[in-house]
């Protein structure tokens, strides 16, 4: 593998100090959140394929590590094949990049039967994510 096989952005998301103001404002804009922020979520809106998203600075983005949270500025998700995730998880590692073990997500995320994802860090700190979802 030559470069990751990325096929879209599936969820762009910032971390905020004030993520009740924020929300109104991208309301304002005709994004749909919750009705009550909850300092514990990431808070996703959806338009076309993808989520946009915010979560309270107190609670940081998942690195891929059971239970681990890590405060930094933002949060991408890559879709990629689901038969290509070990792949790409194994051109992160050949190419310098420390990534988490595959973690398997609930049903029903980005409306796939089935998906795993990877994390890794950007220069930045920034948490991305490698998502693979099986529609069937």
């Amino acid at each position: 593998m030559k470069k990751l096989p990325l096929l879209r952005v599936v969820e762009v998301a910032f971390l905020t100090p004030k993520l009740a103001q924020r929300i109104e404002f991208y309301r304002k804009l005709g994004l749909e959140y919750s009705p009550k922020p909850d300092p514990k979520k990431i808070h996703f809106a959806g338009f076309g394929e993808q989520l946009f998203g915010f979560a309270h600075e107190d609670r940081g983005f998942f690195t891929g590590y059971e239970g681990e949270f890590e405060k930094t500025t933002l949060h991408v998700a890559f879709e990629v094949p689901y038969n290509q995730l070990d792949d790409c998880a194994a051109f992160l590692v050949s190419n310098g990049i420390k990534s988490s073990p595959k973690v398997e997500n609930s049903e029903g995320w980005h409306g796939a039967k089935k998906s795993a994802s990877i994390y890794f860090k950007d220069p930045a700190g920034n948490i991305m994510e490698l998502w693979a979802g099986v529609q069937e």
